[in-house]
């Protein structure tokens, strides 16, 4: 197993207030457990940096949540990494996902309803680091906003890191708990 050990007991010092920031500001938002962090607190500066963009994306940013949840969805597919899947579902479903798109994220449906499919089409360039067709970043942009636009794309990189954290060092999905 490619478990990487939970260091959280043995943090001192700026380590561990980096820790307990974490765990606040997860907790301030109803998330109780620390999923990809646990692995990452074995190098709390860079556990720092990413829980601080990954709050960004998930509170902060511009992006309807049911796009956000959209594009989480979307990666974990994919990526074939189950806990993206598992850990954002019902969070989909909670930020209004429709039923029929999220069975089409699942099975791989070729044509989704908009917006959801125009969102997949600039997730499909970002995923090859191609340019994204002019007409089709218009179309974003129109809806969603440079920032949204930017969101999208920048939300897959995001993601896909997230991803390789979860595979690469086993990050079991919490038990009984609200996942988000």
């Amino acid at each position: 197993m490619a478990r990487l050990p939970d260091p959280t007991a043995s943090l001192t010092g700026d380590d561990r207030a980096i820790y307990d920031d974490i765990v606040r500001r997860r907790a301030a938002k109803g998330v109780h457990h620390l999923g990809p962090y646990i692995p990452l607190l074995n190098h709390p500066q860079l556990a720092k940096r990413i829980e601080q963009l990954g709050f960004f994306y998930k509170y902060e940013s511009d992006l309807p949540r049911d796009i956000y949840q959209f594009v989480v969805l979307e990666v974990g597919r994919q990526s074939g990494v189950e806990f993206i899947w598992r850990d954002h579902l019902e969070k989909a479903r909670e930020a209004g996902v429709p039923d029929g798109v999220i069975d089409g994220i699942a099975s791989g449906a070729h044509k989704l309803d908009e917006p959801y499919q125009m969102v997949r089409e600039v997730m499909g360039w970002a995923f090859r680091f191609k340019s994204i067709p002019v007409k089709l970043q218009g179309r974003t942009i129109d809806t969603f906003g440079m920032n949204g636009f930017l969101e999208i794309v920048t939300l897959c990189g995001f993601y896909t890191m997230i991803g390789m954290v979860n595979a690469c060092f086993d990050v079991p999905l919490p038990k009984g708990e609200d996942h988000a």
